[in-house]
């Protein structure tokens, strides 16, 4: 019988970002520490920064799928862009099944929100990415994963979006498994203006495992 080892594990403190890597065939959880916390991923081939997650076209190749393996708030396989198209990393463990794909907070967000200067997913990912080497115009799409986000488009039929507060407590996570090398960057977002995280930030616990 396989057992479950845990190769790493460590908590990323609220409003803050990290990135680490992921070798093909291992799995990470990404796991509420306090509860009620969103983080956001961004997704790199380790190999070839070029190939990147692309959120709204994996999202499209989910629900198109003949099998229907997925949707916009649930996706089971996670897509690199165009040209690659190159399945990066399959839903293992899915819960609470909140994850919203769409933007992460920026400045200009934290502005319209009347929070000029706020910290934002923008800051927390070029944070975590310049540890290897890399800036945020080097990523493809604003769209990421976001983790535990209770967020719906268009619930009224008018095109708005909708945010609530997660769905998710303390000890809920999502598993994923790496379908090759991969850089995560994952932000833990400091947005308290609204409900994205019941309006109060807390910490996000990563683990990192392989089947022996």
């Amino acid at each position: 019988m396989s057992s479950k080892k845990i190769i790493d594990e460590f908590v990323v403190p609220k409003c803050t970002g990290k990135a680490f890597k992921v070798n093909k065939g291992q799995k990470f959880r990404v796991i509420e520490h306090e509860g009620k916390q969103v983080a956001g991923l961004i997704f790199l081939n380790a190999h070839n920064y070029k190939e990147q997650f692309m959120a709204e076209f994996s999202g499209g190749l989910n629900y198109f799928h003949p099998s229907h393996m997925g949707s916009h708030y649930r996706l089971s396989k996670l897509y690199s862009k165009v040209p690659y198209e190159n399945v990066m990393l399959t839903v293992t463990d899915n819960k609470i099944g909140d994850h919203f794909l769409g933007p992460h907070c920026t400045k200009t967000m934290m502005e319209i929100w009347k929070a000029p200067g706020h910290q934002s997913c923008s800051d927390n990912f070029t944070n975590a990415l310049r540890e290897f080497g890399l800036a945020l115009e080097d990523i493809y799409s604003p769209s990421v994963f976001n983790a535990f986000a209770n967020a719906t488009i268009n619930p009224k039929g008018d095109g708005t979006i909708q945010i609530d507060p997660p769905r998710s407590e303390k000890g809920d996570y999502i598993e994923f498994l790496a379908e090759m090398d991969v850089l995560v960057a994952v932000s833990v977002c400091p947005d308290d203006q609204s409900a994205m995280n019941d309006h109060s930030c807390k910490a996000i616990k990563i683990q990192i495992s392989e089947s022996e």
